[in-house]
């Protein structure tokens, strides 16, 4: 966990201290996302970076509900989150509409917990994803709705739909 924190901390500032870029605007939000390969919803935070008209830059991360089961009377705990880095190109924004392509770079990780009889054993994985996607953010004027369906062609493997809102710090 230490690693990503540190991956995250060191994109995030390498991002702020960029020369010869002006900000078009920072935005800060959050809102839900489903993974349909896990069949789980999770809470999402992110944040997007403008680079110029066309780009910008995004992280977001995931945490999804998966909470405990019961197996046979045995409870099994599971954890999976996602830390994404993002990179936006805007097709359209006009009118208070704005229509992006994705392309994302993903940290997923799971972990998983049980005991049966005495016996306990733990699993985790870690895995390294890319993914593609679209997205549409409509502004209201204080804030922006957004909704983004992406794949990941590697990691998790999962198609993922996530909407929220987005507030503009700047």
């Amino acid at each position: 966990m230490k690693k990503l924190t540190y991956i995250f901390a060191v994109a995030m500032i390498s991002v702020g201290i960029s020369s010869n870029v002006h900000a078009q605007g920072i935005s800060v939000g959050g809102g839900i996302s489903y993974g349909f390969d896990i069949e789980e919803i999770g809470i999402q935070l992110s944040g997007t970076y403008g680079l110029n008209e066309n780009m910008r830059l995004g992280a977001d991360i995931v945490y999804y509900l998966i909470g405990n089961e019961n197996f046979f009377g045995e409870e099994i705990s599971t954890t999976a989150l996602e830390v994404n880095f993002n990179y936006h190109y805007i097709f359209y924004n006009e009118n208070d509409l704005t229509l992006y392509g994705i392309g994302t770079l993903g940290i997923h990780y799971i972990k998983s917990s049980f005991s049966i009889a005495g016996f306990s054993e733990d699993f985790s994985d870690t895995e390294l994803g890319l993914g593609l996607g679209a997205g549409l953010e409509y502004n209201l004027g204080s804030v922006a709705l957004y909704a983004e369906p992406r794949i990941f062609l590697s990691g998790f493997d999962q198609l993922a739909l996530s909407a929220g809102v987005r507030i503009p710090i700047n």
